[in-house]
């Protein structure tokens, strides 16, 4: 008996020891508060310096996100700064920061995967979405440098899981999107592929021309969305000369052909039945306008959200929008331009006479 009462007393010494704290801040295994008794620090004896050894990285790709942890004390034992740990962004949110996991010390970031956030870049060959980016810890200079910088490449891919395999000879433009699903507990990417035939098995590249009138098959895809808990509606898909859209014009909406442009201007093929919406759409032009803003809007549905169209029934209920897509063209420009500017949509380029739709890309984690 009293031995066990001895050995549940040191365990609860050891279990305070293992938590001190230093002003409110609560140290981590490895590491102890500072003379002053007002910050953590680490241990100078629970790590030894490695030449020439590269940071260990532990890099998962859950929740549609780069997840990144690093040992923030063996960064400091062989020499690095630990206080610029970062994607390749001076942006000050692509900063790694201290958290303390499981006992240890880490340098922790998490970031969307989004084409473009903290310089992301976003590559497509026929089976995957691979989101690439480089992670920059820099050698300590003060008082001497003793480690060069270490830049470490990052990448996490998703399978398209489309049917038709792609041509990887194309180079289609990629543009990405992070939404949330109807219960605000899981992360999606989806994938948006425009195609010029109506199998859907030839996507647009950008270096195909489209005129007015010409015919472009949309496909909106979550390729790993679980059928029988939601299904993807695209909702209202709308044009504007400005990006104030002060002046609408519908070619869907709430699910239905707009009352804006012609009703063969675009098609409702599926929509609201599963993972994946399809609309054959006619190439156009805003009169009078050398830019085009073209806006998309998403939901997820956790049961089929058809829509009854017709001059005598639509629906008049529509579900909550999950996330915008913006797009604009500058038609004095000859080039493709890709907008990526928000983290709350997904866009993709057009030109003018030429239309070119992009990739957008969803997953559930």
């Amino acid at each position: 008996m009293k031995t066990t009462l001895l050995l549940s007393v040191l365990c609860a010494v050891m279990a305070v020891a293992a938590s001190v704290s230093c002003e409110g801040e609560i140290c981590a295994d490895d590491e102890s508060c500072d003379s002053a008794g007002t910050a953590c620090q680490c241990s100078s004896t629970t790590y030894k310096f490695e030449r020439g050894v590269t940071p260990n990285v532990n890099l998962t790709c859950t929740g549609a996100k780069f997840n990144i942890q690093v040992s923030k004390c063996w960064l400091e034992k062989n020499g690095y700064d630990t206080s610029d740990v970062r994607l390749n962004s001076t942006d000050s949110t692509c900063l790694a920061g201290r958290k303390v996991v499981d006992g240890i010390s880490e340098l922790t970031l998490q970031r969307p995967l989004i084409a473009s956030d903290c310089n992301t870049k976003a590559v497509l060959n026929a089976t995957h979405v691979i989101y690439t980016n480089q992670l920059y810890i820099f050698g300590k200079t003060d008082p001497i440098r003793i480690t060069n910088d270490a830049v470490l490449d990052i990448s996490c891919a998703y399978p398209l899981n489309v049917n038709a395999k792609l041509n990887v000879t194309l180079h289609p433009v990629i543009g990405t999107t992070v939404i949330n699903g109807p219960t605000a507990n899981a992360s999606y990417v989806a994938v948006m592929v425009a195609y010029t035939d109506n199998q859907y098995t030839i996507p647009l590249s950008d270096s195909d021309t489209l005129t007015v009138e010409d015919t472009i098959y949309l496909s909106v895809k979550v390729p790993d969305l679980d059928v029988n808990s939601f299904k993807l509606k695209v909702v209202n898909i709308y044009a504007s000369a400005t990006n104030s859209s002060d002046q609408k014009y519908y070619l869907l909406k709430n699910g239905c052909a707009g009352s804006d442009v012609p009703p063969d201007q675009l098609t409702v093929e599926s929509n609201g039945v599963g993972i994946e919406s399809r609309f054959p759409m006619k190439v156009f032009k805003i009169s009078n306008s050398n830019t085009v803003y073209l806006y998309a809007d998403l939901a997820l549905c956790t049961t089929d959200c058809t829509t009854t169209c017709g001059s005598l029934a639509k629906d008049a209920s529509s579900p909550d929008i999950a996330g915008r897509v913006s797009i604009f063209l500058d038609a004095t420009e000859n080039n493709y331009y890709l907008d990526t500017s928000s983290a709350s949509g997904f866009s993709m380029p057009w030109t003018l006479p030429a239309l070119i739709f992009s990739w957008i890309l969803m997953k559930l984690m």
